[in-house]
């Protein structure tokens, strides 16, 4: 489904952009261009966004003696 008519940016550019460490509409403006113009869009891009699960942080392995 496109999402951004001014970018032409799909909603899957946009998921794979998140996938990639972006978190916010900000993130996905620099990554692909979506919301960066007239942010018509930004609504929809939130709401992908918060479609994503979040990586769980990485957990550092402790020796236990």
């Amino acid at each position: 489904m496109l999402v951004c008519h001014c970018r032409a940016v799909n909603h899957r550019q946009i998921e794979a952009a998140a996938l990639c460490g972006a978190s916010c509409v900000r993130d996905i403006v620099s990554a692909c261009g979506a919301g960066g113009v007239c942010g018509g869009c930004r609504p929809a891009i939130e709401e992908i966004l918060s479609e994503i699960p979040t990586p769980l942080p990485q957990r550092s392995r402790v020796a236990v003696a």
